[in-house]
């Protein structure tokens, strides 16, 4: 496996929760468009989460230099961490030298989706907005990226991510999830899965509220964990690293109106794929001892 980038920063202590503090300040103060500058300022708090880096093998490195794929990450966790320092917010830092590989075209219009609830949210609407790394994951707002055939992002996991988060456990809500395997039928895309090693260890939740947070999410669209990291910032990961594994790559034939038989078929190939993934690479990371479980 090759190494792709890594944003190192290795400050620890009081002086992280000073910078993590700084930012959320920076994200009101400052314009609510897109900001190159907030994008290397929020890359650089790496230290929060104990450094985070991105790991690619030769063949997928190539893939991730056009457009047509759909980088499916896993898990979500409290906040989604890896998604927003590993993904394409590396892209709009606009510092390939410092986030990204020598001489990778990583395509520049690369963007994701998130939970629309999260552009009414303050502090997270204008760091959204300033990213400009993400779309409200409406139907249309899908529909319109993948008819231009842009490389983004998505979570399957989503809310329901969050409602079954436990620390220190490799928790993925998908057995339930067709709609992007549909998506990308439809469209000719291909999946590339990625894992986040580390995101379910950042912060501690109260699982007892589990069946009220599935229940909200099933209703409202929503979630309201209770959750805290550092003992002297709660809002503060509690760090130890964030590896995100780009891993596996699954091509799709072109189904413009997919069966039940074609989404069952390939949603098990997806799971397949992500749970060897995930064993292959666990070892490296430190996480031997894990299981990934499906929910």
């Amino acid at each position: 496996m090759d190494f792709w980038s890594r944003t190192e920063c290795t400050a620890t202590g009081p002086g992280t929760a000073v910078f993590f503090l700084s930012m959320a300040v920076l994200s009101v103060l400052v314009p609510f468009s897109h900001s190159p500058s907030f994008c290397r300022f929020y890359l650089g708090s790496a230290a929060c989460v104990g450094g985070s880096t991105v790991w690619v093998p030769e063949k997928i490195l190539q893939r991730l230099q056009a457009g047509g794929y759909l980088v499916c990450f896993h898990p979500h966790g409290i906040l989604p961490l890896g998604f927003s320092f590993n993904g394409a917010l590396r892209v709009k830092a606009e510092e390939p030298t410092q986030f990204l590989p020598e001489s990778f075209n990583f395509p520049k219009d690369c963007n994701g989706v998130q939970a629309p609830v999260l552009w009414r949210v303050p502090f997270f609407a204008p760091a959204l907005r300033m990213w400009d790394a993400c779309t409200p994951a409406t139907k249309s707002n899908m529909k319109k990226l993948l008819a231009a055939k842009t490389a983004f992002g998505i979570i399957p996991g989503g809310s329901e991510d969050v409602a079954i988060h436990e620390h220190g456990k490799e928790n993925v809500y998908i057995n339930s999830r067709y709609g992007f395997i549909k998506y990308a039928l439809q469209h000719g895309y291909c999946l590339i899965l990625a894992y986040t090693f580390g995101e379910n260890d950042q912060y501690y939740s109260l699982s007892c509220l589990r069946p009220l947070n599935l229940w909200l999410v099933k209703r409202f669209g929503f979630v309201l964990p209770l959750f805290w990291g550092k003992n002297f910032c709660p809002l503060l990961p509690r760090g130890g690293g964030l590896n995100t594994v780009y891993g596996r790559v699954i091509d799709l034939p072109v189904i413009q109106d997919p069966t039940s038989e074609d989404l069952v078929k390939w949603h098990a190939i997806y799971v397949e794929e992500l749970k060897a993934m995930f064993d292959q690479y666990k070892g490296q990371f430190g996480f031997g001892d894990r299981e990934l479980r499906c929910h």
